[in-house]
């Protein structure tokens, strides 16, 4: 659990599994639990299993373990207000406080308050927006290309960063380590060459006002669906 600013929610780890593999994300259209992006660390024995290379954060109005409320949690999972990490803790909002997991009305653009934290055994390099689970070349920032907007120390990454939109879309954020990995933290476990990752889940973008409406973009991936009997 990390404590936030004051005034602000705090984060629990959540133990949500999807229902297999270590990471889903199937986030285009806002629903309950199943639509959403969840991340765990799978152990089904005493070693080599990585456990806790996963990790879903799940905000809370108290880091009061004894005080903390299973509806507020779970009316906080339906929601969406979920971030997947291996390491790095990523913070996004909206300019005026819109958590992840937000359906928001916003004509043109949208401005992402963004927050990157990582303990000292790893860093972060790059922030990549998604919009509509694309990527953006204006919205990649790595450390080569916009060294002003990376940091050592606690906070990696701190800015507000204004996403134009011509039409509705929903936004993840990513951060991730490109030239580092896990070693340090993970020794020599198979877990240990992987990346630090961590990414949210969507903020939807209605920029209309007439109700979002996904994008139906499939990624270049056919979708398996079931032919009706």
């Amino acid at each position: 659990m990390l404590r936030a600013a004051p005034g602000r929610l705090r984060w629990m780890v959540s133990c949500i599994s999807p229902p297999s593999g270590n990471v889903m994300l199937r986030c285009s259209v806002p629903g309950p639990i199943v639509g959403r992006g969840v991340g765990v660390g799978d152990g089904v024995g005493v070693g080599g299993n990585g456990v806790g290379g996963w990790r879903t954060y799940v905000p809370s109005s108290t880091d009061d373990a004894g005080k903390i409320d299973p509806a507020e949690v779970i009316a906080n999972s339906k929601a969406g207000r979920m971030m997947i990490t291996n390491g790095p803790f990523l913070h996004v909002e909206t300019a005026d406080g819109m958590p992840i997991g937000s359906s928001v009305i916003s004509p043109g653009s949208v401005t992402l308050n963004v927050r990157v934290q990582t303990p000292n055994w790893l860093e972060v390099d790059r922030v990549q927006v998604l919009v509509n689970s694309r990527q953006d070349p204006r919205y990649n920032y790595t450390r080569k290309s916009h060294p002003k907007m990376f940091r050592n120390g606690v906070v990696n990454f701190e800015e507000e960063i204004r996403v134009e939109l011509e039409r509705d879309a929903h936004l993840i954020v990513v951060a991730t380590g490109e030239d580092s990995n896990l070693e340090k933290g993970w020794g020599r476990s198979t877990e240990s060459k992987m990346h630090p990752v961590a990414f949210t889940n969507p903020i939807y973008v209605d920029t209309d006002g007439h109700g979002f409406q996904a994008s139906g973009d499939t990624l270049d991936h056919p979708l398996l669906v079931a032919g009706r009997q």
